[in-house]
């Protein structure tokens, strides 16, 4: 059975990196009330269906119900990214995204397993087709015309706060650089299942914070932590004995990429 809407483990993880709140940058508004009141909406960064925003035809039904294409909105900022899909691209809700669930938690608190579960309870019972109809599982249906908002602004640019990794480019990527070696290392070994989140949540274990927002003072234990970790893997083992470097250094990352 082609699968046709996000699993539960993946609206749970949704909602607990989000913190109960809406991703769109400075919105506070909760995706679930106090109350019980389902005003959030689980939205596809690239389109469920053909014909809405950012589809993309390539897409399997697995990827496009998968974490990695979902974000949790508010209805109103659902409507407006979806309104203007030219400013608002996959890029950069992606973007959005991935800045949003930075700070938010890696396991779901008890309290808040339901209100992952009427997430996806009330996404069940909505239905979006192409040309801005919506019809809910309900006595009835009820049917809006598309919501058109203009954007005199046509470039939308997040920054990262100061004073952390992500502040400063160079350094930003070199850390990227080190983790994207160790997945490429650790997927190797023989004999073991590969767990692709694991080295983000090891890190935030060790540094009290996402890779990208542990302060700049240090970087440098970020870095040899990671290069450590790449080391100890088997690949790294065995270039190590045939004096083959494992990375770059962050000097030679600079040079190689024209920082310098």
């Amino acid at each position: 059975m082609a699968i046709s809407e996000p699993s539960l483990p993946t609206v749970k993880r949704l909602f607990a990196f989000s913190q109960n709140r809406c991703a769109f940058p400075d919105c506070k508004i909760p995706l679930v009330e106090n109350s019980g009141i389902v005003t959030g909406i689980i939205c596809h960064i690239k389109a469920r269906s053909k014909g809405g925003p950012r589809y993309d035809s390539k897409q399997t039904a697995e990827t496009r119900h998968a974490f990695e294409n979902l974000i949790l909105l508010c209805s109103r900022h659902s409507k407006v990214i979806d309104s203007d899909p030219k400013t608002f691209t996959s890029e950069l809700i992606h973007e959005m995204k991935e800045i949003h669930e930075r700070t938010g938690n890696i396991d779901l608190l008890p309290s808040d397993v339901r209100k992952a579960e009427q997430l996806l309870d009330d996404y069940r019972k909505i239905y979006i087709k192409a040309g801005g109809h919506v019809m809910l599982n309900s006595p009835g249906s009820v049917q809006g015309t598309n919501v058109t908002i203009k954007n005199q602004k046509r470039t939308i640019k997040i920054l990262p706060p100061d004073g952390c990794i992500a502040a400063e480019l160079p350094k930003r990527n070199y850390v990227k650089h080190l983790i994207d070696r160790y997945h490429e290392f650790a997927s190797k070994q023989p004999g073991r299942e590969f767990n692709y989140p694991a080295i983000y949540a090891e890190i935030k274990k060790s540094f009290g914070a996402k890779w990208d927002m542990i302060p700049l003072n240090l970087f440098e234990d970020v870095t040899q932590f990671l290069q450590h970790k790449i080391d100890r893997t088997r690949l790294g083992s065995i270039n190590r004995g045939q004096g083959t470097p494992n990375y770059s250094t962050f000097e030679g990352y600079l040079s190689k990429y024209g920082y310098g």
